[in-house]
């Protein structure tokens, strides 16, 4: 038997390969390999650092230890998602990709026929989990990227630059050999569940949560005796109100513009 030794785990799968024709299948295929290619260049990962095999409608890579994991992660958070838009811009509708991404770090043995190990088990089960298709399925996003819970643990959870742990999201399921495995998705704009609150830094909540300085208390209306409701400052996709503003003591009118006072944290 082959002894094993450690290698990060890259998964890629298309959304939806199965349902093409043959002849969609193999442009997308293509895609695929334009976009794994350009996505390793980018992570500044050379050739002799990585081994990959074909899946049909997806790829695994193995990647030597000695490539940072936070470069890799920082790469399919930006130039992957970029590049799919680009690439499915350009494309017919049934040659358009969208993928599904797991990172896992684990030990792999690799013989004559290919790789094996728990490990690598590992990422498949967690590239299958429910959750991680149901995440691509209900956002517009190209693609959604989910690191297993070492990776979380290990890396993403220290804030290097380029990752921000507060954007990433638990999810679990169950494996065919009756354990429960834990992944975290990437989803910048999600929410807490049952709360309301988006997911932001929190001094970018504490900003957003104090006033202007001098800026004039919005009046109390005399037929109502709760106060009118603040409406909320969404941070993530610019400054802008949803709801109903009072504005006391001047007409806005034309192209004129009044600023919330708030200044927008930066990203």
């Amino acid at each position: 038997m082959a002894e094993p030794s450690n290698k990060t785990i890259l998964l890629l799968d298309m959304e939806g390969s199965g349902r093409r024709r043959d002849s969609e299948q193999a442009v997308i295929h293509r895609m695929l390999y334009a976009v794994l290619h350009e996505t390793l260049s980018a992570a500044a990962i050379e050739p002799t650092e990585y081994r990959s095999e074909d899946r049909g409608d997806g790829v695994f890579v193995l990647v030597d230890p000695s490539v940072p994991k936070p470069s890799l992660l920082r790469t399919l958070l930006t130039t992957t998602p970029e590049r799919l838009v680009s690439t499915n811009r350009l494309a017919a509708e049934g040659a358009r990709i969208r993928l599904r991404i797991v990172v896992h770090a684990g030990e792999v043995a690799l013989d004559e026929f290919g790789a094996v190990g728990a490990d690598l088990v590992h990422a498949f089960r967690l590239l299958d989990a429910p959750a991680l298709r149901n995440e691509l399925a209900t956002t517009s996003e190209p693609s959604v990227l989910c690191v297993s819970d070492a990776v979380y643990q290990g890396v993403v959870r220290h804030a290097h630059p380029g990752v921000r742990p507060e954007h990433f999201h638990p999810l679990t399921t169950d494996s065919k050999e009756g354990a429960t495995l834990t992944g975290w998705y990437h989803n910048s704009l999600r929410q807490y569940v049952g709360t309301g609150r988006s997911e932001r830094p929190a001094a970018e909540s504490a900003a957003s949560s104090v006033p202007a300085q001098g800026a004039a208390p919005v009046p109390k209306s005399d037929h109502s005796t709760d106060a009118a409701p603040v409406p909320a400052l969404h941070t993530h996709t610019g400054n802008f109100f949803l709801g109903t503003a009072s504005i006391a003591g001047d007409a806005v009118a034309g192209d004129k513009h009044v600023g919330t006072g708030i200044a927008e944290s930066a990203r």
